[in-house]
């Protein structure tokens, strides 16, 4: 029965979103080309009009069971659909938007769908009101390129379909999620890029507050705080930490998180050089990962959720750093007083590599005593590492500072800063042991465990201080040698100071050039290879190399060069009609 409510409800929005379309530009709801959209026409917005009537069907007809069960779900969206639909057309504000939304959520919560976890039922009953209004408007802020929101929902759908096939008691939430898969594929059809037609409040309010809700409604198969809070959060870590990053870097240039612009996650992979269906992509990916963590979190045993999530967390948030590096705004900070206290803690007080160090380290100790314990940590054991990591957080903490590892850039790191971060990282370790000594006594003191501490929180350690440079690798975008203005030239002294030539041409892209040979008159060099370009040969055969490569300049970087090798290029160029450069850097008195 599922897999034919999916069905139907994918041929219903494949026949629905045509129609929509049309319906959309005779009325003229249509998204206008603007900032924050790919668009460069108008594209209707009635795509969520699809999604709710193929849903809506294939529920009438196939989930008569799952309406009388969870009516409550069916209900909110229904009215969140409504919202939606009615700020297309009209435009709501952002207060009314809000407000309307947080008593759809409140009218579901009182219907009997809360989180379960806490003691407090005040407190379940706001945790759930604040999940479900702040996954809507993730997933709504997330509508910012073609086949975005949709894909992510689709994926989220899915694995959110895997769950509930494997527990009977959610038969009916089954059926409703499936049916949401068949409308969301059929609906991805005509909005991936270059898209057709766009969700619209309509269909992100609606896709975002079903999901959420039947999230929340499912059945962990364990009742720890991961299991039951995690998760779900897993499923929808794209939208939740595209939201946060946004509305943190917005805060930061004193904007309101609410205004729209280019400023998301996707929009700096673009800017990255990553087209927008790579993008696209490369986000579903990171959704799908996500997804599987989520779904092995509830196969794996509960001691190993304890790492295996804030792993993932800081693996986004680090990326997420390295993407807002990138100024695809206008970065200028309105002063106020919420943008001059985030721009002090994030700069000078170094606030976010500070909450950063603190999960590398509780990571860092948590796997050393796990190892240390042949991959089996038992109750005693986690009292152990609650009652010991305060003080290793605190000797880390005590130490860095002192060797001032605040102080360095990450994306200048190199050998002597890891140096340096090594003997910080043993200075941690040496410290953590004499405190755990004094303070609770020499038993307490191991020095296997001591050592494997050192190990992982150093790797943590130098793993995120060089991950700058590791994404900078991954993401530069070679230059298109099929574009008539990029230059190819060969590089002369393929010594020491290359690499200053090769940063220099890679930062300034512009140029379009891309090196196809080097040049060296040491003949040990011919046919090594320096980032995979080939040493070809000495002065003496540069004619012959211009010709078989077919480059048209050739570039003298600094180093020594002999009178000799100098007016061997001079000749070759002259002969070849080629262009000779000197690449120098020099210092001038101003």
């Amino acid at each position: 029965m599922p897999l034919i409510t999916s069905a139907v409800a994918f041929l219903v929005s494949l026949g629905v979103m045509p129609v929509a379309r049309r319906i959309g530009i005779r009325l003229n709801w249509v998204s206008m080309p603007r900032a924050d959209r790919w668009n460069r026409g108008k594209v209707p917005v009635l795509g969520g009009v699809g999604i709710f009537l193929s849903i809506a069907f294939s529920i009438a007809i196939f989930g008569a069971d799952a309406a009388s069960r969870h009516p409550g779900i069916l209900t909110g969206a229904v009215l969140m659909f409504a919202i939606g639909l009615w700020d297309d057309a009209r435009e709501l504000s952002p207060p009314v938007k809000l407000t309307s939304q947080i008593m759809v959520a409140v009218l579901v919560v009182f219907s009997g769908y809360r989180t379960g976890f806490f003691d407090s039922e005040l407190l379940n009953v706001l945790v759930t009101v604040a999940w479900l209004v702040g996954i809507t408007n993730a997933l709504n802020l997330l509508d910012n390129m073609d086949g975005l929101a949709g894909g992510i929902s689709l994926i989220a759908a899915i694995f959110l379909a895997v769950f509930f096939q494997q527990n009977q008691a959610d038969a009916e939430l089954l059926v409703i999620v499936m049916a949401l898969c068949g409308s969301l594929a059929g609906f991805l059809i005509f909005n991936f890029p270059p898209a057709r037609i766009f969700l619209g409040d309509s269909g992100s309010l609606l896709v975002g507050f079903s999901l959420a809700s039947v999230a929340i409604a499912r059945t962990p198969q364990a009742s720890n705080v991961f299991a039951v809070l995690g998760v779900p959060a897993l499923l929808f870590a794209l939208p939740i930490l595209d939201t946060t990053f946004v509305a943190i870097t917005r805060l930061m240039r004193g904007q309101s998180p609410a205004h729209g612009g280019r400023d998301h996650t996707s929009h700096r992979l673009v800017a990255f050089g990553l087209t927008e269906r790579q993008t696209v992509l490369l986000l579903y990916g990171i959704a799908i990962l996500s997804g599987a963590a989520g779904a092995l979190l509830e196969s794996f045993d509960y001691t190993l959720s304890l790492v295996l999530i804030p792993i993932l967390l800081v693996s986004f948030s680090i990326l997420a750093a390295y993407l807002s590096r990138l100024k695809v705004v206008d970065s200028s900070p309105r002063q106020g007083p919420i943008t001059n206290l985030l721009q002090q803690l994030a700069y000078r007080r170094r606030l976010f590599e500070i909450a950063l160090d603190f999960f590398l380290v509780s990571i860092a100790y948590y796997l050393a005593v796990f190892t240390r314990n042949g991959f089996v940590m038992t109750e005693s054991d986690l009292d152990g590492v609650i009652r010991n990591l305060p003080v290793a957080v605190g000797s880390a903490y005590a130490i860095f500072f002192f060797s001032g590892i605040y102080k360095g850039m990450w994306g200048f790191i190199n050998t002597r800063e890891l140096l340096r971060l090594a003997v910080s990282v043993a200075a941690v370790v040496a410290l953590n042991a004499f405190l755990t000594w004094l303070l609770f006594s020499s038993s307490s003191v191991s020095f296997g465990l001591q050592f494997l501490l050192a190990v992982f929180l150093f790797i943590a350690m130098a793993g995120t201080r060089s991950s700058f440079k590791l994404l900078d690798s991954l993401f530069y975008q070679p230059v298109d040698m099929n574009k008539k203005e990029t230059a190819r030239a060969l590089v002369y002294n393929a010594g020491d100071h290359v690499e200053l030539a090769l940063r220099w041409l890679e930062t300034n892209r512009e140029n379009s050039i891309r090196i196809v040979g080097y040049l060296d008159d040491d003949p040990f060099k011919v046919g090594r290879r320096i980032h995979n370009v080939e040493v070809l040969g000495g002065p003496h055969e540069t004619a012959q190399i211009i010709r078989d490569t077919g480059a048209d300049s050739v570039i003298i970087v600094p180093g020594e060069i002999s009178d000799a090798a100098l007016a061997l290029l001079k000749t070759a160029c002259e002969n070849t009609g080629t262009k000779l450069y000197k690449l120098q850097v020099n210092l001038y008195e101003i």
